[in-house]
């Protein structure tokens, strides 16, 4: 399957709010990070299933917008705006997912709050 369709019901799952269609298209050895300090997030689905199923639950509103994609063979990175993130923060982001197997392997994540939409503004 192509790499952005799958990102598409991937985001379409975050959006649901459905941890587990949202964790389905993990891939086993799924890790997430934070792309500029390498933190970690999850290191594996069970872990991302606790994640997002909490977060999910917390953050009733959460909904991600798609502003652009990029796919390059199993590659596909998004730039985001995210509204009611944890707390009911506004995000930006670029999230790069990797897949393998037609499942995302790996998805590191850039991350800026936004105190106004006038921020989103290049």
């Amino acid at each position: 399957m192509q790499a952005g369709k799958i990102i598409q019901q991937f985001m379409e799952a975050y959006n649901r709010r459905d941890a587990e269609e949202y964790v389905s298209y993990m891939h086993p050895k799924f890790t997430a990070y934070l792309y500029d300090t390498k933190q970690v997030l999850c290191s594996n689905i069970e872990e991302a299933r606790k994640i997002y199923t909490k977060r999910f639950s917390e953050n009733p509103n959460i909904y991600v917008t798609t502003l652009n994609r990029i796919i390059n063979d199993n590659v596909v990175v998004d730039a985001q705006f995210i509204e009611g993130f944890d707390g009911g923060q506004t995000i930006l982001a670029t999230s790069i997912f990797e897949l393998e197997d037609n499942l995302v392997k790996r998805a590191s994540f850039v991350r800026r709050i936004l105190n106004n939409l006038e921020e989103l503004m290049f």
